[in-house]
This record gives C-alpha cells, structure tokens and sequence, in this order.
C-alpha cells in the first residue's frame, strides 16, 4: 500500500500558533495515557524535512500503536483539523456564524425559544455585514419555524412579510452570483482554451459573452462578489483583446471595490487583485503607479505565513522585473539581500519555480551592472540543479545567458564547449528555434574574429538578422526573458548595457 503525507503535509503547514494551540486542545481532548502518544507522533512528524514513515516506526519502536499505525495518523489527522475548526471560530466572524446556527439546531431540541431568536439575531447581523445570502436564507427560515412553532402568538403580519421580502432578496442575491460565476466560467475556459487570441475571428465567442444583457452595466451586479465577477469578465476581456488602458481601468475598480469592503475583502483575493493591478501598470509604463502598488501590497498585514510568503515573492519579483524592464539594475541589486532573506524566511512556503524564477532574475540584474562573476554564481544554481524538472523556459534561457557571460569573461577556450552543450540541450527540448540558432552563430563568429574591426561589424550583422525575425513569436517571447537587442547594441556603440537598455 503506498504511503501517504498527508499528515505530514498538513502539520507543516501550521505556524507556531496553531502549533501551540493543538498542543493545548490535545492535552484537553485526549486521554493522558494518549497523550503523550499522538503529542510525540506529532512532533516526530514535525521534526522531519521529509516524510519518512521508516524513520516515524524505529523511534516508536516497540509502541502498540506501531501495530495500526494508519489508524494513528488518521486520528491524529482528524484531531489536528478540530483543533484548527475552534482555533478558527475564535478568529472568523463567519465561523462565529456557523457556530451559531449549530447552536440553534441544539436550543431548540431542547425548546428553549427565546434563546433560539437571541443566537438568530447575532447570527443575522453577521450574515447582513458579509453578504452571507446562503445563511441568510437558514436564519430566515429558522425564524419562520419559531413563529409557526408559536402558533404566530406576537407575530404582527408586517414581521412575516419582512421574512418574505428578505428571503426574496437574498434568493435574487444568490441568482445574481450564480449568472455572473456562469459567465466567469465561460470567459475563463474560452481564455484557457484559445491562449493568446491573434485575430478577430476568434474573438467572436468571446464578443457574444461580452454583449450580454449583465455585462452592460455594473450596476446589474447586485453584490460584493457578483461584481468582482463582473469585473474580473471585462478585465479578462481587455487583456484577451490585449486593451491594455482599459484592462487598467477594470483592474483599479477592482482593487477599489475590495477596499471600500474591508469585511469582505478575502486576503488572497486582494493580493491577486493588486498583483493583477501592478502587471497593467509595468506594461503601460506605470512605474511610479507600479512602485505604490508594491508598496500597498508589502503593507498588507496579515498574520498567515503563507500570505506573507505570497505577498513576498509576487512584490519582489514584480519589482526587479520592472528594473530589469528599466534597465535600473542597481536599484534591483539592492534587493538581493531582502530576497536571500526572504527565501531563508519562508522556504517552506516558496514553490521551486519561485526560486528558480529569482536566481534567474539575480542573474539578470548581475550582467546588467557587467558583474559576471556573480551572474554566473546564479545561473549555476540553476544550470547545475540536475533535479530541476520545471521552467524549461527559464533553464534554456539560463543556458543562453551563461554563454553570454563567458563571452563578457572571455573564456573563449570555454565557449565552443559551451555552445555544442548549450546546442544539444536546447534541441533535446525542442527549443532551438531561430532566435537561439543565431545567438549559438554569431557567438561562434566573435570568439573567432581576428579584431575590434571584425567583431563590431558581425554586432552589426547581427542586429540586422535579429530584426529579420522581429515578428517571430519565439523572438517576442524571448526578449521577455533576455534584452538581446540592447546587449547587442551597447556592443556596437561601445556603452554600457544598462544604459542601452534604459535608452531602448
């Protein structure tokens, strides 16, 4: 039978609180004699890099438990995640609500009525103030229940038509959300489905979506979430359409609507929300607009590591791609201490692509101020990671980079080697294409010309070729990863790179 980490995976993702908390609701909830049993399993688990199970049964050798050991880990599973449903109903005004339904269900078994209508009228100010239109419809219903469980004995018949009102308006709330989630669904898989739309033709789908009745007015969208959905349709519209001043316009509603609402404002919601934001701004050459957004996401306080770790990698990695795109490499550089840092802070809560993403750019910003020695350090770090199954793109482009840096070094005795790898590599992905076949060429060409004269006038050839496959869309591509035109022609004019790329 194949083991699982579940377990294992769900205790490292507590922080140090819920740790402690657990620890607390296990000395309550299970027997002393076992105790000592799941609080240990606990943190031998805990203690592991890696789910180890072999390791897990020679340090509780000899225990009983060892004999159904799954049963343990289940619950120890399970007692883990009600120690994280109280922790949670302390903290969440919505699992306050749901703790008082339950609650009702209970007074009422035992016909304490009075006390069922105190609970529902908490629960209904909490339901109103977080658009919870489900509960709504529950909290409705239970007070019809006590009026007829009363015989309507003090019930006026304006209150019963308020319960009629209210439920029909939160059943049009919950339709309204139900619409516009439909067409969020079909905008969202016509986008997946189609990628990047290139002519007018495939956007006729797309147009029949967006001339619907509800995507004519705002105003149709009667709630918080319908109209994130409303706006999320029409932004993905502009971005497919690639209307970027209008993406603009939809992403700023956007970041509005989730401050004007901070009960509703969901922490991952208002991330991605800026994130999406700070992206437009960098592509319409926003930067002071795209450096008050990092700002404004860094200053999310926010007390969940992951969030942390997500506000860390979307701000910093946003922030060099705008210096690298400027060509302010050192205002990049100056943020190499705060990203080592932040890696070491929440390595358990980085994806490797993230990391992968971040050595390439260090890289990047290093070659920018012609300090190769460093750029090399990190593309080695992704060059030599023989376990590195992800980013394709970035390990090609890594490659590509590393022969640039050998040619600055002038490790000519080195490039021929390199270039073969480099070839061999690129083609076992199916990634040589145009673009990468005259960079492995003219490499080739510069290691082996005689002088200056020669090298400048191959530069030269060089960028006249490159500008023979600008409409490529494999060129495009990838002068998103590398400003190959700017190199080549601080090259030719004899200036610094960066200065080629801040006059580009």
């Amino acid at each position: 039978m194949k083991v699982t980490d579940d377990l294992f995976q769900l205790i490292k993702s507590l922080d140090q609180s819920e740790k402690r908390y657990f620890k607390v609701f296990a000395t309550m909830h299970i027997k002393d004699a076992e105790n000592n049993k799941y609080v240990k399993l606990f943190d031998a688990i805990d203690s592991q890099t890696k789910y180890d199970e072999d390791m897990v049964r020679k340090q509780f050798q000899g225990e009983k438990f060892l004999n159904q050991l799954h049963v343990a880990k289940n619950y120890l599973y399970n007692t883990i995640l009600k120690s994280l449903r109280l922790y949670y109903s302390e903290k969440s005004k919505v699992n306050e609500l749901m703790d008082l339904l339950r609650d009702v269900q209970i007074l009422f078994d035992k016909s304490l009525f009075r006390q069922c209508r105190k609970h529902l009228e908490r629960a209904k100010k909490i339901a109103y103030a977080y658009e919870k239109h489900a509960q709504i419809l529950a909290i409705l219903d239970w007070e019809k229940i006590l009026a007829r469980t009363s015989a309507y004995a003090g019930v006026e018949e304006k209150e019963l038509l308020k319960y009629y009102s209210e439920h029909k308006k939160a059943t049009e709330n919950l339709d309204n959300i139900n619409e516009y989630w439909n067409l969020t669904m079909k905008a969202f898989f016509l986008k997946k489905i189609q990628g990047n739309i290139r002519d007018k033709k495939e956007l006729k789908k797309f147009n029949e979506i967006i001339k619907l009745p509800l995507l004519q007015s705002e105003e149709k969208a009667t709630s918080f979430l319908s109209k994130t959905f409303y706006y999320n349709i029409k932004g993905l519209y502009y971005h497919t359409n690639k209307d970027y001043k209008k993406l603009l316009i939809y992403c700023i509603k956007l970041v509005r609507l989730m401050e004007s609402n901070p009960l509703l404002k969901k922490e991952d919601n208002y991330i991605a929300s800026l994130y999406n934001l700070l992206l437009v701004q960098i592509e319409l050459k926003k930067y002071n607009d795209a450096l008050s957004t990092i700002a404004k996401l860094r200053n999310i306080d926010s007390k969940s590591p992951t969030v942390l770790a997500k506000i860390f990698v979307t701000s910093y990695d946003t922030e060099i791609n705008l210096y690298l795109r400027t060509g302010e490499f050192e205002k990049g550089i100056s943020l190499i201490k705060d990203i080592e840092n932040g890696l070491l802070k929440y390595r358990e809560k980085i994806n490797k692509e993230s990391e992968v993403l971040f050595a390439y750019n260090i890289a990047y910003l290093y070659f920018g101020i012609d300090d190769y020695d460093n750029s090399l350090k990190w593309l080695n770090e992704i060059i030599n990671d023989s376990e590195l199954k992800i980013r394709e793109d970035i390990q090609c482009f890594a490659r590509i980079m590393n022969l640039l840096v050998h040619y600055e070094l002038k490790n000519y005795n080195l490039i021929e080697y390199i270039i073969k790898s480099t070839k061999r590599y690129l083609s076992s992905k199916n990634s040589l294409n145009k673009f990468e076949t005259l960079i492995l060429n003219y490499i080739r060409k510069l290691i082996n010309a005689k002088n200056e004269e020669d090298k400048n006038y191959i530069f030269k050839e060089w960028e006249k070729n490159l500008l023979s496959v600008a409409d490529d869309y494999n060129e495009i591509k990838a002068s998103e990863y590398f400003d190959l035109n700017s190199w080549i022609k601080s090259k030719i004019s004899k200036k610094k790179f960066q200065d080629a790329v801040k006059a580009r």
